[in-house]
């Protein structure tokens, strides 16, 4: 009985999205974890600061602690679908986003705090 040779993966099947394509991932045919790695640690780094600008509330250490494992076991989990949903897009204009409004809320609380004294 022989050894049945490996087979390339054809991702010019999929829709890939920008980010994925940018960091790498679908670059070499013959290696499937090529620039998945990046695309993952990305998702996860930016579903992190999502949460942080957006929807983080001031928790004792060990529960953020926890919250963060959660949400990064989790991203990373997203992460598999990459080829189907633009995660990173939508990762980066919400952070772009929330920025923005941090941001701005920061400037409101600034002035209001310079009108008071």
């Amino acid at each position: 009985m022989t050894a049945q040779p490996a087979v390339a993966s054809d991702f010019s099947k999929f829709d890939i999205p920008a980010v994925a394509k940018l960091l790498g991932v679908g670059s070499d045919p013959n290696n499937l974890s090529a620039g998945f790695n990046a695309l993952m640690i990305t998702v996860v780094i930016l579903t992190l600061i999502v949460f942080k600008l957006g929807f983080a509330k001031e928790l004792a250490w060990w529960k953020s602690l926890i919250v963060y494992l959660l949400l990064a076991v989790f991203s990373a989990a997203l992460t598999l679908v990459f080829w189907t949903w633009p995660i990173p897009e939508v990762l980066l204009a919400m952070v772009v986003i929330l920025g923005i409004y941090r941001f701005r809320m920061w400037m409101v609380k600034r002035e209001r705090e310079r009108t008071a004294s």
